[in-house]
This record gives C-alpha cells, structure tokens and sequence, in this order.
C-alpha cells in the first residue's frame, strides 16, 4: 500500500496531509503527485470525490516560493463555481498553515474591495472562479505575470459552462513556461480540442470507475 510519505512529498506538507485527516492517497493522488512534483504538465480524468483537490493542491504547494508583501500569485487555481473555489480554499489554507503562503478565494457575488486589498497586499496562491477573475483583470487588480502553476479544475464544467473565452484570456496572462495541470471528470476529444492546446506534452492520468469513491 502506497502512503502519502512514498510519494515524495516534503515534511511541511506532510504535516498538512495529517492536519487533513488523510490515511493514504487516493487513485488520483496516488499518480498526480509525482508528476506534478516533476513539473510536469498533466490531464487527469477523475470525477468529483476522489480526492483531486489534494491532488494538486499539495504537490503544487510543495517547494512553491513564498513571496514577499505585495507579491502577485505563484499558484493560479481556476473553478468553474463558487462552491468549488471554496472547498479549494479550505484546503489550500490547511497546507499554508504548515508552508506560510497566503492564500486568497475571489469568487463573484462578494464585494470588491476586500479582495483588491488582499491582492495589493499580496497571495501566493490565488483560487477563483473566471467571471470574477476576469473583472479583477480588468480592473488591474489581479497581475497573472508571476504564475507558476495554473490548474485548470472541472474543465468540462468550465467549457460546458460557456468559459472557454474567458479561460483563454486569463491563460494569456500567464507566463508562456508556467506549469498546467488540468483536471476534468471528462477527458474526451472536445475537452482536448478546446484545451488541450494549453498544455506542454502532458502526462496522461485516468482513473478506473471503480476507483471512483473517495
């Protein structure tokens, strides 16, 4: 049985995964890990529940530099809902508690202004849904030039959804050497035709149906 501990993770994050309440890792976790903590890009096909959140929220935070006050975002995770860039966030706060980055959620429906505050003052790790990270760009609130590592969650959902536009711009604003791992319950030719085009020679993780409880 393969623990959290075989997958090479760092002991902060290791932490995290016990603060967590994981025993072992899932599927998902099992095969994401490793190559995320390569650098490599990767397309994961795993439904919601199995763990995917973890799967690249610890390895991404893993080693992810930690910048000084006013910095803009390492780490860009994009979700298609609300709900989703919470759970994310919760998440993501666990593992800062034991690395130190700072993590913020913008998610539409809230106000503006605490959000452009926490960007001016700084994020390592920025979540959020397309709509309102489209505004905060707009804006000039929201700099995408430091990104390091985009993750693309729920991408059928995105492009079900109508996003692709705006997941094609927020990409732009990223660096061209960025790593991107895309998570989707689906990974079929119209997923891949639509973004697959974002990634550099991805790693390929599917997850059998019958691994699908978490």
């Amino acid at each position: 049985m393969t623990s959290f501990s075989d997958l090479g993770l760092s002991e902060p994050i290791l932490r995290a995964v016990s603060a967590l309440g994981y025993s072992e890792p899932t599927p998902v976790q099992e095969q994401s890990i490793p190559f995320v903590l390569e650098g490599r890009d990767i397309v994961a096909a795993a439904k919601t529940g199995t763990g995917k959140t973890a799967a690249f929220t610890l390895p991404s935070l893993d080693g992810l530099p930690r910048g000084k006050k006013g910095s803009a975002p390492s780490l860009l995770v994009i979700t298609p809902t609300r709900e989703l860039a919470t759970q994310i966030g919760e998440v993501a706060q666990v593992v800062a508690k034991q690395t130190g980055h700072r993590v913020l959620t913008v998610v539409g429906g809230l106000s503006y202004t605490p959000q452009t505050d926490a960007l001016r003052r700084g994020v390592d790790v920025l979540i959020a849904t397309p709509g309102r990270l489209m505004d905060l760009m707009e804006q000039g609130a929201a700099d995408l030039s430091s990104v390091q590592v985009l993750v693309l969650d729920e991408a059928d959902r995105m492009l079900d959804m109508g996003f692709l536009p705006a997941v094609r711009k927020i990409v732009r604003a990223t660096p061209k050497d960025r790593q991107t791992l895309l998570f989707s319950a689906t990974i079929d030719d119209s997923v891949m035709g639509q973004v697959g085009n974002l990634l550099h020679d991805p790693a390929s993780v599917q997850i059998a149906h019958k691994g699908e409880t978490a």
